[in-house]
């Protein structure tokens, strides 16, 4: 998957419907993740009206937790909460990597590739890559590299919060992928559909909510 080449995205922003996806797990263990951890993955699906759809599911991890393999960790699940909404999203906000990876393909762009979504990863810090922070204003970012490969980027969504990790994944360059963040974070500091995502599955996991089916 990692050497594959991918025809670009050339959707329009204004006109799309788009998705974001999160998963979380039970508070308070201490170990590394085993199979058959109980997970909480939401998905959101935002309309260009702005109306949103969502879709919640509970679950067991197939996989133990396995530094480079988190896609057979989560990806059944979150691919699961995705194809529940009836109708895939445009474009796709994963919290995870993509090319910032120890075999240069990480969830994000595995998940955009199975589903054939254009994805970007999303994350507070790299995972290998290394580069310098961004200035403090809104839209700065600054290259990360794992060796000469440049594989992603910290971005600056809000002028003097801390910066996000962006990973273009599946189908979408670094260019597209800043253009995309920026789109989605005028208000707050992460995506809008990967932020209610999150929050979708946090509540799902304190029984605040119940799965969809």
């Amino acid at each position: 998957m990692a050497s594959l080449v991918f025809p670009p995205w050339e959707g329009s922003l204004g006109s799309i419907r788009c998705g974001g996806v999160f998963i979380c797990y039970e508070r308070g263990k201490r170990e590394a993740g085993k199979r058959g951890d109980r997970g909480w993955a939401a998905s959101v699906l935002i309309f260009p009206d702005g109306k949103t759809q969502s879709f919640c599911v509970e679950g067991r991890t197939p996989f133990d937790y396995v530094p480079g393999c988190l896609a057979l960790r989560e990806g059944p699940l979150l691919e699961e909460a995705l194809l529940g909404l009836g109708s895939l999203p445009d474009l796709l906000f994963v919290n995870a990597t993509a090319r910032d990876h120890p075999y240069r393909a990480g969830l994000a762009l595995h998940l955009g590739f199975k589903l054939d979504i254009p994805s970007i990863g999303i994350t507070r810090k790299p995972l290998l890559a290394e580069g310098t922070l961004p200035g403090n204003k809104r839209g700065e970012t600054s290259e990360l590299r794992i060796g000469n490969q440049a594989v992603g980027f910290w971005l600056r969504t809000q002028d003097n919060k801390a910066p996000l990790v962006v990973h273009p994944g599946y189908r979408i360059d670094f260019e597209k992928a800043k253009e995309i963040a920026l789109f989605y974070t005028e208000k707050y500091r992460t995506p809008q559909p990967l932020r209610l995502a999150r929050q979708l599955s946090r509540l799902l996991r304190a029984g605040m909510i119940r799965p969809s089916v």
